[in-house]
């Protein structure tokens, strides 16, 4: 770039000054000067110079030697000045490899392959002589590219044979579609799992929304059928009455053993009564109870 410009621009010693005060750091300017000089110094020796080191720094000045560019000689000063501008950065100007500084460089999680394509193009730039664009450095820069990738786009470039041999934009587009995959699939992650919270809410699975839940007083629902309403305290749990338990309740006991004041008979004869609500067991009530424990064993043989 600075060759092309020395021969588009013809800049002054002043203009030079301005140029490589922009395009390079203090370190690199050092660098850039003192092979400059030593070029000039070479030079020098090999033409046989009565005094090197003084033609060598009359033609590479460190201020401003104030050359009549008007003139034929000042012109011949400028234009030796500009050729050891460009030969000390080609020499001097070669920054220092720092290939740990290009490692660093790693595709963050939602970064695009693209975007990080860019970052470790720069930072082959900055930390080392390297042309990332050359061709005989495609090979480097592809690998560098795979292995400081995301693993799920690493790990799909690797399956790939030959990888290494092929052009950095068909490893972009194939990183890019691993990466806009991975999107999706985050997508349907985030709908299966609302599906099975809604399944799951919604009564999905055996039991449906009332299975597993206490079947004591107050329970919501037997696990079958429409839920049922919450009882009261003084609710009775078989006949929804209010002023008894479902273990005094008269319609359960008649139903159960005995005549209540709901007419309902069932089972066997009653050993006792319901009176205001509250069941009561007759005096001789084991006369009456079908088993062992009513009969007789008086005058039969024991065994």
């Amino acid at each position: 770039m600075i060759e092309s410009v020395m021969l588009t621009h013809n800049p002054t010693w002043a203009d030079c000054q301005q140029l490589m005060l922009t395009m390079f750091t203090t370190e690199e300017r050092a660098r850039i000067n003192s092979s400059a000089q030593k070029i000039l110094l070479a030079q020098a020796v090999a033409d046989a110079k009565p005094q090197p080191e003084a033609w060598a720094e009359e033609h590479y000045p460190k201020t401003d030697p104030k050359w009549p560019y008007n003139t034929l000689e000042g012109i011949a000063h400028l234009q030796t000045y500009r050729t050891a501008v460009i030969m000390g950065v080609k020499a001097g100007g070669k920054k220092p490899t720092n290939m740990g500084k290009i490692a660093d460089v790693i595709q963050e999680v939602k970064e695009s392959p693209s975007a990080f394509l860019e970052r470790l193009l720069d930072a082959y730039r900055m930390y080392s002589p390297i042309d990332p664009e050359a061709t005989e450095n495609q090979r480097l820069i592809n690998s560098s590219f795979v292995g400081q990738s995301q693993r799920d786009i690493r790990n799909k470039i690797q399956r790939i044979d030959g990888f290494l041999g092929k052009g950095i934009s068909e490893l972009v587009e194939i990183a890019n579609k691993v990466y806009h995959n991975r999107d999706l699939e985050e997508i349907k992650k985030q709908k299966g799992h609302t599906g099975v919270v809604g399944y799951m809410g919604n009564g999905g699975g055996r039991g449906g929304p009332d299975r597993g839940r206490a079947r004591g007083r107050g329970a919501i629902g037997r696990g079958r059928g429409a839920p049922r309403e919450p009882l009261g305290p003084n609710q009775c749990a078989w006949c929804r009455g209010e002023g008894h338990w479902k273990n005094d309740c008269p319609a359960f006991l008649a139903k159960i053993g005995g005549q209540g004041e709901c007419g309902e008979a069932g089972g066997q004869a009653s050993n006792g009564q319901v009176t205001n609500g509250r069941y009561e067991r007759n005096e001789d009530a084991g006369a009456g109870f079908v088993g062992l424990a009513g009969t007789s064993f008086e005058g039969q043989d024991a065994y």
